[in-house]
């Protein structure tokens, strides 16, 4: 074996030895590393874990170490994620490939899981806390909490047996996520349970992880579900932020609300409008198009934005021009008049929530409390009156911003964004037609 070589792979060994030594201070990251492939020139990892942007820092960071200046980033078409390569002095290539651990606990689904889950629980048995709420006494919360979790729960918190073990292993990790945060959370909508208790008798408190109780639509936005003394439910769908934070209370893509307005022909037809601005990225040809919405059309308008300065400009430019178009063409979907009554049940369903018998109101907890979200039931009201929806650009949220108002005697406003939300390849002109669309604030003008 020749020195050089011997030495790269030394080096190699050393960087993924101290990757493993600093995985004990990552305590919300599940991952590991293994070889994907080894052939003659390229070996290749696969890194398989719950949150990719913290391990490939991760990763780089050991690799810098031993390698310096020859640790990069490149998109690869084995990844939407930029991958990490190492080019050896030897002439051999080492590939780092970022893949989502599939059924790993997800830290977002950690703590939202703490906010929804213990506030059940603790209603269910019993379990009071102190108005100072101390270090020591969020531990013995989640102590209690965790003692509490038993099978007879079944059928009263949880659904069934498969959310009971679910939130068994939500409740045994809980200290790997944001816990003092996400505890106090629980806490206050414990208390704004109880608050309500005293107005209106509660007889069970559901967590609606999987499975909905039974009579509830298996897609209601609900996050946790009380039933009254008359049996009548109310759907909970519970916020975390802060004080003055503006959470999204919408979270779609572009063709999902074509798709709901009976438009699909139509989202279809906007790649056409689209697609002048993909032809002037070089080395992209009419019979491209063919391609569109694939990830090797995606890497086209990629490499060319990463080619120099200039190039990532002029990609921006052609992006922005793309981003205009796709906002009108919401704008015009939402706003058309012949299209009033569809965008009215779009608005009460899918942006207010509010379905079938099962009522739904927003709760937000942030450190110091939990309290209804007024703005919702605003919402609720204007779209149960509105006579006039107009959907227009704006001059307040900057290029991805947008509005829609309700209009009947009084006028309420929606704040909307398209924007992008992928990464690497697949982000802006790699998103291609279908970009993230956010619902987040309602205010009456």
């Amino acid at each position: 074996m020749p020195k050089n070589k011997e030495s790269d792979l030394l080096k190699l060994n050393r960087a993924l030895q101290e990757f493993q030594r600093n995985a004990k201070e990552i305590d919300d990251v599940e991952e590991n590393i293994a070889v994907k492939e080894a052939g003659k020139t390229v070996v290749k990892f696969n890194v398989m874990t719950t949150d990719r942007e913290t391990s490939r820092d991760r990763v780089e960071k050991s690799l810098k170490k031993e390698f310096k200046n020859l640790v990069k980033r490149k998109q690869r078409s084995e990844s939407s994620m930029e991958c990490t390569v190492i080019e050896g002095n030897d002439g051999m290539k080492y590939v780092f490939i970022y893949k989502p651990t599939k059924g790993g606990m997800s830290q977002t689904t950690l703590n939202s899981s703490i906010t929804e889950l213990y506030p059940c629980i603790a209603f269910e048995k019993g379990i009071k806390v102190t108005s100072a709420v101390s270090r020591i006494e969020l531990k013995k919360f989640h102590q209690q909490i965790s003692k509490a979790c038993t099978k007879d729960l079944v059928g009263k918190v949880f659904v069934n047996d498969k959310d009971f073990e679910a939130g068994k292993g939500f409740i045994d990790n809980a200290e790997r996520g944001k816990f003092e945060e996400k505890i106090k959370n629980a806490i206050n909508i414990l208390r704004w349970i109880q608050g309500v208790n005293r107005k209106h008798e509660i007889i069970r408190v559901c967590w609606g992880y999987r499975k909905k109780p039974a009579g509830i639509m298996s897609n209601h936005p609900g996050d946790i579900f009380l039933q009254f003394k008359n049996k009548a439910w109310l759907g909970v769908s519970l916020k975390a932020g802060g004080e003055k934070t503006n959470e999204p209370k919408l979270n779609t893509y572009v063709k999902p609300i074509f798709d709901y307005f009976g438009k699909s022909r139509e989202y279809e037809k906007i790649k056409d409008k689209l697609w002048p601005q993909y032809m002037e990225i070089p080395g992209i040809k009419e019979s491209d198009k063919r391609d569109w919405g694939k990830n090797n059309l995606a890497l086209k308008t990629y490499n060319f934005e990463k080619t120099s300065s200039e190039s990532e400009k002029k990609y921006n430019e052609l992006y922005d021009k793309n981003l205009a178009i796709i906002k009108d063409e919401l704008i015009n979907l939402i706003g058309k008049k012949s299209n009033f009554e569809k965008a009215k049940e779009w608005i009460k369903e899918k942006v207010a929530q509010q379905q079938q018998d099962v009522p739904l109101v927003v709760v937000k907890a942030t450190q110091s409390t939990a309290r209804r979200d007024k703005a919702s039931d605003l919402l609720i009201e204007a779209v149960s009156a509105v006579k006039q929806i107009n959907a227009e650009l704006t001059d307040v949220g900057g290029k991805q911003a947008f509005t829609v108002k309700l209009i009947d005697g009084t006028k309420v406003k929606m704040d909307f964004t398209a924007r992008t939300n992928k990464v690497g390849a697949n982000h802006k002109m790699g998103q291609f037609t279908n970009l993230a669309v956010k619902f987040n604030k309602v205010s009456q003008i």
